[in-house]
């Protein structure tokens, strides 16, 4: 049976593939890693002590930086908005997870299934309302909407119910973000209090992803309109894959397991939208494999508390967050290049900042954003997990591991790539109209993060740059031309273009979720009135080693787990 790519390669493995490989290419590709790495090492430890520097010479009288959470009575970079409500109630955050974990598991173990849908009713709705008080009315009103709309199905039929969940859910999206989430008092109603921790509107992007997921899914299962991969029941599923045979679903069979109508009531709704692991941050999930996991709870490996996957994981975990605390210790490039009151920095070192700083501050300012997201999302991942709900790995590469957008997106945020392929990609073609997919799937991307137009630029600069790529892709990936990557001038052609590729998407991150479309085009028109591109090639020079060791990484997956992975 094919080796699944969540499992990763022994020793032996390794060794072998490196016995096989042609030597020129296999020296190529151990000297570029080892320079990868040093290199990656030096500037890494030489633009912390800069930045460091640039902070200390204004006496890290900067807005962002703080001594809050601090180790060693060092500042930190608490600008980031999301970061800071995170990592200032990481504790209290724990021990809800640890509560909510021994009751649900106890409830899980010892009740009736009925009990134990109570349990997770109240215990949801409860954390909910914590939250965002109130003004969950209006979060309830939606639901109740939403879910009438299921309730019509037989009577306005599939294109319509579609078209209708859709609008729904934008048009509210669209007006809680203008109106910051609606007051009681524009209805005339000024008695009721409207304090909360964290607006409704602030977490609705994830809960109209799960609505739509719900309504469709009903909708499939209405109509017993299923792909014909789809495994009917436990029984086959356990037949399907060696992990289903030990009890532990994988993720790939949790995408196609079939629930039946009767699963899809109200009450089961409001369970998986207010799922306190999944609920303020995600990973993503399907109505369909969330509710199948719940149902098969008893059945299914993962109902153990503990595991070898799930102690290494967990210690995964654990290091990358004391990687990011040290790294917003002394590189505090979000403080920099996204606070507006920190503008000036750039200006006033401008003599000290050649094009080559200004890049791996960049580059520096994605890493910044991976492992907040990565910390973030395998915290809830861990959190749902425990509680015996397996859901897909936000981050399944690097961030230092990509040269290309296509593979970027795939593995940067990848539950809710898998949900745009679900409910956007295939519905509207598929590959068919791959070109116009995206156009219409990374705007609804950019809007879904915010109403800004910097995202939506962000989004369609992307697109722009995906064309090309996809076409070199489909005519290069071709067997006959296959023999080419035995010749090094090719290699040296591939590994350039992709590593101007990875500046193309530092670029598009800052445009995005950094500096904005105005602050990229500034230090565009820098690096134009350079007298020389002499720092374009030394970043270029920087990057192909590294690239060199991407493409080793994707020959050895290819190697040991079968799969031709061209991203």
């Amino acid at each position: 049976m094919e080796k699944k790519l969540e499992e990763k390669p022994s020793l032996i493995e390794k060794i072998t593939f490196l016995r096989n490989k042609n030597k020129l290419i296999l020296y190529e590709y151990l000297l570029c890693s080892l320079f990868a790495g040093i290199s990656w090492g030096y500037y890494t430890i030489k633009l912390g002590f800069h930045s460091y520097n640039i902070a200390k010479k204004y006496d890290f009288n900067l807005s962002g930086l703080t001594k809050k959470f601090t180790y060693l009575g060092k500042y930190r970079d608490f600008s980031d908005f999301q970061w800071r409500y995170f990592r200032g109630n990481y504790k209290l955050i724990l021990y809800f997870a640890f509560i909510f974990i021994t009751l649900s598991q106890c409830v899980k173990r010892l009740c009736s299934f009925t009990v134990s849908k109570l349990f997770y009713l109240i215990i949801g709705v409860g954390y909910g309302y914590y939250l965002h008080g109130n003004k969950i009315f209006f979060l309830f009103l939606t639901l109740i909407t939403t879910y009438s709309l299921c309730l019509l199905l037989p009577k306005i039929g599939s294109k319509l119910f579609v078209f209708l969940t859709w609008s729904v859910c934008i048009i509210v999206k669209i007006t809680s973000e203008i109106y910051d989430g609606f007051s009681f008092e524009d209805f005339g109603i000024y008695t009721i209090n409207e304090y909360s921790i964290l607006g409704w509107n602030a977490c609705f992007g994830l809960n109209m992803l799960k609505i739509i997921s719900f309504n469709i899914e009903y909708k499939n299962a209405y109509e017993k309109k299923y792909e014909n991969n789809y495994i009917l029941d436990l029984k086959k599923a356990k037949e399907h894959c060696d992990y289903c045979k030990k009890g532990e679903f994988c993720l790939t069979c949790l995408k196609f397991v079939k629930i039946d109508l009767e699963h899809f009531t109200f009450i089961n709704f409001l369970i998986y939208i207010f799922y306190p692991p999944l609920y303020f941050s995600g990973p993503i999930i399907f109505y369909h494999s969330f509710i199948f996991q719940w149902i098969n709870f008893k059945e299914s490996e993962h109902r153990k508390f503990l595991n070898k996957r799930k102690i290494l994981y967990i210690i995964r975990n654990i290091i990358t967050f004391f990687v990011f605390e040290l790294f917003n210790h002394y590189i505090y490039i979000n403080c920099y290049l996204t606070n507006k009151y920190n503008k000036f920095i750039l200006k006033d070192e401008e003599k000290n900042f050649n094009y080559f700083d200004l890049a791996l501050y960049s580059f520096n300012n994605l890493t910044f954003l991976w492992l907040k997201f990565t910390v973030i999302w395998r915290t809830a991942r861990i959190w749902s997990w425990l509680d015996g709900i397996l859901t897909e790995e936000n981050m399944n590469r690097c961030v230092y591991n990509n040269y290309c957008f296509e593979g970027f997106w795939r593995a940067w945020h990848r539950s809710f790539n898998v949900w745009n392929i679900r409910y956007i990609y295939i519905p509207l073609g598929g590959k068919k109209t791959k070109i116009l997919n995206m156009w219409i799937i990374f705007s609804f991307v950019a809007l879904w993060h915010d109403l800004k137009l910097n995202l939506l630029i962000w989004g369609w600069f992307i697109c722009f740059s995906l064309i090309p790529e996809i076409i070199v892709k489909s005519y290069f990936n071709q067997p006959k031309y296959s023999y080419l990557n035995e010749l090094f001038l090719f290699r040296f052609i591939k590994y350039s273009f992709c590593s101007f590729y990875i500046i193309l998407m530092i670029i598009a991150n800052l445009i995005g979720f950094g500096m904005g479309s105005e602050g990229v085009i500034q230090l565009t028109m820098k690096i134009i009135s350079l007298t020389s591109f002499t720092y374009f090639f030394k970043i270029l020079f920087f990057l192909i080693p590294s690239t060199v060791s991407m493409f080793y990484i994707r020959d050895l997956e290819k190697n040991i787990y079968g799969k031709n992975v061209n991203y």
